[in-house]
């Protein structure tokens, strides 16, 4: 058989080997969390039963721990619950998984946080640039851009009816005009052809 057949089995062993059976990958020891923060983490052990993640104050003798989510099967390098940091007062706290085998026993690891919501982050200040000529530049702020009037849709006037006219005339007023004006004309010819004939008698 080749060796190079073996190289592959090899390094899944290896890897197996030095992966963490229990870890909380993220967050990292003494990281500033704010906000809504997800704890991604393994726990895959034989004979598992249970997991919690809890949180605790650091500086609290007492020793109590508040659950932030428990586990009824083994989780391998996944997201293991979204903790909202803005629901308790900021301070050094202290995460930790553990895992409850059936023998009654159980195993944990432990990570040290700090929660800063009511401090804002700081921005750096802008550095001063030096021209050639030995002029001193600021560099400009990001600034609010004013938003540009929305606009106002103005009214147009609504048109006015028109009273009707009197000295308009309808169709049948004037085709009568008409006809009356042709029997006017035609009276006139036949007067005229009257006179006509009495003047040549």
């Amino acid at each position: 058989m080749k060796l190079y057949l073996l190289l592959p089995l090899v390094l899944f062993t290896l890897a197996a080997q030095t992966a963490p059976p229990i870890a909380i990958t993220s967050p990292a020891a003494d990281e500033i969390l704010r906000g809504p923060v997800t704890v991604t983490g393994t726990l895959d052990l034989p004979s598992f039963v249970s997991a919690q993640l809890d949180f605790a104050y650091a500086s609290d003798p007492t020793g109590t721990w508040f659950t932030i989510q428990t586990f009824s099967e083994p989780v391998i390098d996944s997201a293991l619950a979204v903790w909202d940091t803005t629901l308790i007062t900021d301070g050094d706290y202290v995460l930790r998984l553990r895992v409850n085998f059936e023998d009654g026993t159980f195993q944990e690891v432990t990570v040290p946080v700090k929660l800063q919501n009511d401090v804002l982050p700081t921005t750096a200040t802008p550095e001063p640039l030096t021209t050639p000529e030995g002029v001193t530049v600021f560099v400009p702020t990001s600034f609010l851009l004013a938003a540009s009037p929305t606009p106002t849709e103005v009214p147009r006037p609504t048109p006015t009816a028109l009273p009707s006219n009197p000295a308009s005339l309808r169709q049948n007023e004037i085709y009568a005009s008409l006809g009356r004006g042709a029997l006017v004309i035609l009276g006139l010819f036949a007067l005229a052809g009257l006179i006509l004939r009495v003047r040549r008698f």
